[in-house]
Order: C-alpha cells, then sequence, then structure tokens
C-alpha cells in the first residue's frame, strides 16, 4: 500500500461506504471482540477494496480526532467534545468522504461548513424538524439533511448541503428574492411550495404549488420555470424534461412514506433514509412491487409489516447490516 501523505489526500471515499465505515467503527467499539460483529465486519471488509481503504483512513482520521480534542478550539471542541457521539460519527464520515487526512481538514471552518458539520440548521438520521423562518415562510427538514440561512437586508437564501427539504415561501414587504442554492444550481420561487432534494450527482425539485425558476449550475440559458404539479432533475449545465411531480413524496413531512407499486429496492432505500446501517435486498427482488402506508418512526416495524406482506425473509446479520432475502 502506498505511504500516506498528508499533504496529498487520498480521493474521497464513496459517502455510502464511509457512513459504513464510521458505523462498523463505532459498532465494534461497542461490541468489543463479540464473533457475529467481527465476522460481519471481516465479511464486509473483503467485499470491495473501497471497504479496505475505507477503514484503514477512517482509523488514521480517527487517531488525528483524539490528539486535536483536548486542546481544539471551542467551535471544535463542540464537534469533538465528551457526550457528543452522533457528532463525532457525522465528523468522521464527512472527513473520510472528502479524502482528507483530518489534520487539514479540521483547520477549515469553510470545509466542515459545506459538508453541513457546521451548518446552521442539522437533523440527525431519522430526525425530522419544522420551523418558520424569520420572514414567515415554514421549512419542513427531512432526515439526515443540513442547509445554511441568509437573511439580510438584501436577500433570503437558504443553501441545502445534503438531505432533503419542503418550503412554502411567505410574501416579503421588502421584496427580497428567495433563493435557495445547491452544488448543482439555484433555485427562485415564484410564491410557492415545493421540496428540494440532493441526489449523489444531481438535485430535485418537485413543485407543488406556483412555480420555481431553476439556474443550473454553470448555465446562464434562460429556462421556463417548474410549474405546479411538475418536478425534475438537475445537475451543473444540463436540467431534464420536467414531469409530473406526486404529492405523495413529500409524505415524510408527517412522519409517513407512502408507496404506491413502489419497487422493493427503492422502498428500502427510502426507508434506509431513516435508519442508521445498511439497508438493502437480494437483486432478484429489487423489481417486487411494494404498496401501502408506513410510520417512519419505528422501521423495525416496516419490516416486520414487510415480511407479513411479502414472501420475504429479513436477515439481521447486524443491527446495522439488514438484507431482504426471497423466503424460499
Amino acid at each position: 500500500m502506498p505511504a500516506f501523505d498528508p499533504q496529498q489526500p487520498p480521493p474521497g471515499i464513496a459517502p455510502d461506504i464511509a457512513r459504513r465505515a464510521v458505523e462498523w467503527l463505532f459498532e465494534l467499539q461497542e461490541a468489543g471482540n463479540a464473533g457475529t460483529t467481527r465476522q460481519a465486519f471481516e465479511a464486509w471488509l473483503a467485499e470491495h477494496p473501497e471497504h479496505r481503504r475505507a477503514w484503514d483512513q477512517i482509523q488514521r482520521v480517527n487517531a488525528r480526532l483524539h490528539r486535536v480534542a483536548d486542546d481544539a478550539p471551542p467551535i471544535r471542541k463542540a464537534l469533538l467534545g465528551g457526550g457528543r457521539k452522533n457528532r463525532r460519527r457525522e465528523l468522521l464520515i464527512a472527513l473520510l468522504g472528502a479524502g482528507t487526512s483530518g489534520g487539514l481538514w479540521l483547520r477549515s471552518e469553510h470545509g466542515m461548513r459545506t459538508t453541513g458539520l457546521l451548518a446552521d440548521l442539522r437533523t440527525g438520521v431519522g430526525e425530522r424538524r419544522t420551523l418558520t423562518l424569520p420572514d414567515g415562510s415554514e421549512l419542513a427538514i427531512n432526515s439526515d439533511s443540513s442547509l445554511d440561512l441568509r437573511f439580510d437586508g438584501h436577500t433570503r437564501q437558504l443553501t441545502l448541503h445534503r438531505g432533503e427539504i419542503l418550503v412554502r415561501t411567505a410574501p416579503d414587504e421588502a421584496k427580497r428574492p428567495f433563493i435557495v442554492a445547491t452544488r448543482h444550481g439555484t433555485l427562485r420561487p415564484l410564491g410557492t411550495r415545493f421540496s428540494v432534494r440532493i441526489l449523489p450527482d444531481a438535485a430535485h425539485i418537485a413543485v407543488f404549488e406556483g412555480a420555481v425558476a431553476v439556474q443550473p449550475a454553470g448555465d446562464t440559458a434562460p429556462r421556463a420555470p417548474v410549474q405546479t404539479g411538475e418536478q425534475l432533475r438537475f445537475a451543473a449545465g444540463l436540467a431534464e424534461a420536467p414531469h409530473a411531480a406526486d404529492e405523495n413524496t413529500v409524505a415524510w413531512r408527517d412522519g409517513i412514506l407512502v408507496a404506491s407499486g413502489m419497487p422493493l429496492a427503492e422502498f428500502l432505500a427510502e426507508v434506509g433514509r431513516h435508519r442508521h446501517g445498511r439497508l438493502a435486498c437480494a437483486p432478484e427482488i429489487a423489481d417486487w412491487r411494494v404498496s401501502g402506508t408506513y410510520r417512519l418512526d419505528d422501521t423495525d416495524r416496516i419490516l416486520d409489516v414487510l415480511r407479513d406482506s411479502l414472501p420475504v425473509r429479513i436477515h439481521f446479520l447486524t443491527r446495522y447490516w439488514v438484507t431482504v432475502h426471497p423466503a424460499a
């Protein structure tokens, strides 16, 4: 293996692998040398070279965090201090995914802010929030999301770093524009209710009332606004054609997941947004269809219902590694 050079950090680890490596770190610390957990970890490690690379890197990052925690300035102690296990978990995931050694990144407030670690508003996995913004607009924040707010005399801006939000804009006496910024582009709602979701390689906008102007990053060409009942994906320099939006996609605001003929793999991915760890299914049943209404505050119950309604079995390798298999 090449020598590790903190001045030349390796390429970033894929977010799902980074998150799983950090979960293994905490799980192994809790379980000690418990045989089942250790065997599951070794199996994961052997699955792909990227798993080994992620694990090697997270151990280096974790060691650096331990060394800086005691003499860190206040802003860092808020993240690294005792009893802040969830914050430490998220910090490790972000550092690993950024492909950094930890030392340089910890000195960069900008770096931590753009990954959401110092964002003005954050939700953990399984947490959802609804609040009123300074102008009276309503903001709902989905699980595992982060964003910054900038409200001043000239603009009203949300910068969404990760996750998903649902916004209902309010009229502004000062006529300040309302802007939602993402790394994939900028949105300008026109008296509206809409959702924005960050995807791995794009962003998604769905409009339920009014209209939203979409400007993909690096694109200056004028585009027709996305209208009520429309949705689309956009990324740097491009936006797909609008198609029909589904109000059920934002039922998470009320703690509900609504599925209507949803492929099983997609259904589990949605449930997994509200649950720590890996949740997947065997490839041969990925296209099985799921319908129903499910409460997101009890994902174990969702799995129980799934087992009762489909010919499947649920295999818990550990509490964080769950796979749905065909029953036969």
